[in-house]
């Protein structure tokens, strides 16, 4: 999907000329559901018509052999061109501009603008479609009477709901709702498709992962202000060695994980902010830069970001931090205690360990880039699809374990980081459902985010556009029934 905001920038250049087609050659089973594409459509925004290729015909009809790739076909119907790979419009611009002067100059151009429908939020469903639309990751701030930040993506923007209660008023909102890349107050700033988020547990500051932005964002816990602290907002075309985070391209980041400054501490009445008070940024911000295929570190002191684990190659392979392969990392989770960083690396169906004492990175489950399923077993034996979010539950019985958002499975499985033993805990087959219920009996439709506070797993359901909570004592699912008509503050105060 990194093409998408390339395809868009032409698709609107050339309007009355140029007639995207996509065609949708899925590697997952989940994604050949007809359903599932209509979904991602609509998540994405898509404003052209899409076709399902579920067995490959159209693939194999005009040999392709790469995701993505491009096919030019003239308005006579025959394929003039081809480009594999990733590309900026700005590269593609001065060659469409030469086959439509070609295409004028035969008068074969039909300059009429087609209007395929509505796209994005205008066209989605679900039991929550008024509130979030497609939300993507979730984050909590356990301090004082606590909040659960919503990244309610496909609004480009952030819904705050109050961690005590979770009556689904809404406490503050942040972002405009149009997307954009500006700095500003809460309800002026613009987002572009925001995901993953990191609290820093004694300050109170939101850091956000602006995907479609390449940048990420900073909220302040005094007044819900938002500035840009890293990335410039181009995406980065090549594998750099990071500088000063303002002036460092970025490539679709995806999670965020914070290793506070061990000088902070938390203090009993709740931590250092419990007054509106903002401080200086401190502490290392992992990113899971999943269109780098890397994972980076932003340092908050001093300003700066660099690849942290990945070569940049798209693969799994095991090693010294910076030798090693991810594909597109998802998913961030932090055990300080055990001093690792962990990685839902998506395109592999893996969960990877970063060892950050000795630079290893470790492969916990997970063995190829075309091996997925929905296996419980332990080790090489355990199938996952496409994981978009891994969580640390430090207490969960018979010891620390991770759960783990398998979003293509529709499901909640736990992880026992030294066993390796991968068990669902919530969720079953049903692609598209929705329900409550007591463990395998509730039902998910693509879960994929998940953030733990006070004996509570929140749940980003992305295609039923909906918050879920989790008594982890009984495994009991709910729908945090989130209307932004009840506020709780009716600015962020």
């Amino acid at each position: 999907m990194h093409i998408l905001p390339q395809l868009r920038e032409l698709e609107q250049r050339y309007a009355d000329t140029l007639t995207v087609v996509g065609v949708h050659s899925a590697k997952f089973p989940q994604e050949q559901a007809t359903e599932a594409v209509a979904q991602a459509v609509r998540r994405h925004a898509i404003h052209h018509p899409v076709v399902n290729d579920h067995d490959f015909a159209i693939w194999q009809q005009y040999g392709v052999r790469a995701w993505p790739t491009l096919m030019f076909v003239d308005p006579l119907g025959k394929v003039i061109g081809k480009h594999e790979g990733e590309f900026a419009a700005g590269q593609l611009a001065p060659i469409i501009d030469r086959m439509l002067d070609e295409f004028g100059a035969n008068d074969w151009l039909d300059r009429r603008v087609h209007d395929f429908g509505a796209t994005g939020p205008a066209a989605q469903t679900g039991p929550e479609a008024a509130t979030l639309a497609f939300p993507g990751k979730v984050a909590a701030d356990e301090r004082g009477n606590g909040h659960v930040y919503v990244a309610d993506s496909n609004h480009h923007r952030l819904v705050v709901t109050g961690l005590r209660s979770l009556d689904g008023s809404v406490h503050h909102i942040i972002g405009s709702g149009e997307p954009g890349l500006r700095d500003g107050p809460a309800r002026e700033a613009q987002f572009n498709w925001p995901q993953g988020m990191a609290v820093d547990p004694v300050t109170g500051t939101v850091y956000v992962a602006d995907t479609e932005n390449h940048a990420i964002r900073r909220v302040s816990p005094a007044n819900g202000a938002v500035m840009t602290i890293a990335g410039t907002g181009e995406q980065a075309r090549s594998f750099g060695g990071g500088g000063p985070a303002l002036q460092t391209d970025l490539s679709s980041p995806w999670d965020l994980a914070l290793l506070p400054d061990p000088a902070r501490t938390v203090t009993a009445g709740g931590g250092a902010n419990t007054e509106k008070q903002d401080y200086p940024d401190r502490g290392l911000l992992f990113i899971a830069m999943a269109g780098l295929h890397q994972i980076w570190v932003h340092d908050l002191a001093n300003g700066t970001v660099a690849p942290f684990a990945g070569s940049g190659r798209e693969d799994i392979l095991d090693g010294p931090r910076q030798e090693a392969c991810f594909a597109q990392p998802s998913g961030l989770a932090l055990d300080p205690a055990a001093d690792v960083l962990y990685v839902a690396d998506s395109e592999t169906s893996a969960i990877r360990a970063i060892h950050l004492d000795t630079d290893a990175v470790e492969t916990l489950v997970g063995t190829g880039l075309f091996d997925f399923g929905d296996t419980d077993a332990a080790a090489e034996r355990v199938r996952l699809q496409h994981p978009l979010d891994v969580c640390l539950w430090p207490t969960a019985p018979d010891g620390p374990a991770l759960l783990v958002a398998d979003t293509y499975n529709h499901k909640i499985k736990r992880l026992d980081p030294r066993t390796r033993e991968a068990k669902t805990l919530l969720g079953g087959p049903g692609s598209g459902a929705h329900a409550e219920g007591v463990g395998t009996a509730a039902r998910f439709s693509e879960p994929g985010g998940l953030a733990l506070a006070r004996g509570k797993l929140f749940i980003a359901d992305t295609n039923n556009h909906a918050l879920r909570a989790v008594d982890l004592a009984t495994l009991d699912t709910t729908t945090i029934p989130l209307d932004e008509t009840r506020r709780a503050h009716p600015e962020h105060s």
